[in-house]
């Protein structure tokens, strides 16, 4: 049985790839299209603050790590943050995931990012609501990790602060 972290990535990209429709990823072909820079979800100043804690948190992971889980899931939680600061740097950081590593346990969720993020098509009444179920999700699934890295971190400080006191 999934966790109920995985079963929430499954969600967001189940969300994303049906927001995404049918398009095709045009990855090798060195077309590329102007995207807007600006943020694919808005979010307040006071959650922009965690998620940039939390870009700053995977950009030191990714320095210190060349393939695998951690790595994986470093470049994954990055692109996720990107959603709410710039489009392109979502597109890049996802493209270079794929790229890097096309088995990730991401893979399919990323592809469904790309096509979402790459997608033209006017937004419907339906996909504007999935638009803002999926950012909910997306938020909720970072802020909950990093309150999880946090109490981890609380923790390990803990019982370092035990051991030197015996």
């Amino acid at each position: 049985m999934a966790n109920p972290s995985q079963s929430k990535l499954a969600v967001c990209a189940v969300l994303a790839l049906g927001l995404g429709g049918c398009a095709v990823i045009e990855t090798n072909t060195g077309s590329s299209a102007v995207l807007p820079s600006s943020a694919y979800f808005s979010v307040d100043q006071a959650d922009l603050r965690v998620l940039q804690g939390i870009a700053h948190a995977q950009e030191q992971r990714l320095k210190n790590c060349s393939k695998g889980l951690a790595c994986e899931d470093a470049y994954y939680t990055r692109g996720l943050v990107a959603l709410f600061e710039n489009r392109a740097d979502a597109i890049t950081v996802f493209q270079e995931l794929h790229t890097t590593m096309p088995q990730s346990r991401f893979d399919a969720a990323v592809v469904g990012w790309l096509n979402l993020l790459q997608d033209t098509t006017p937004a419907t009444k339906q996909n504007t609501a999935l638009h803002a179920q999926l950012k909910q999700e997306v938020l909720h699934n970072l802020l909950e990790r990093q309150e999880l890295a946090l109490a981890r971190g609380i923790k390990t400080q803990d019982r370092k602060v035990a051991e030197l006191s015996r």
